[in-house]
């Protein structure tokens, strides 16, 4: 991943959480004319962070092609598990 990746992963998972949280604690913004925006918003912003995550998967090299599609198929299913591959690969340099 370059330094633009690595800032708009991090800052999309910190918008997911914050929207959570504001969800939990303002309850005002449950109401469909406030929701509706931020879910669009939210939307866009899980779609580049899943383009770029998928990205790095496919163009990295694991020991084993098993792994691979592991990741690929645990992001696709569990978008939690993003916040595992980040740390552990995604923020790591390639390796040729």
């Amino acid at each position: 991943m370059n330094i633009f990746e690595k800032i708009y992963s991090l800052l999309a998972i910190i918008f997911a959480a914050g929207v959570i949280t504001c969800l939990i604690y303002f309850p005002q913004l449950r109401q469909l004319d406030r929701l509706i925006p931020i879910c669009l918003l939210g939307l866009v912003t899980n779609i580049g962070l899943m383009f770029i995550v998928l990205r790095d998967i496919y163009s990295r090299q694991f020991r084993d092609q098993g792994r691979k599609y592991f990741w690929m198929a645990l992001v696709l299913l569990f978008w939690p598990s993003i916040l595992f591959y980040l740390p552990r690969y995604g923020f790591r340099p390639r390796v040729i």
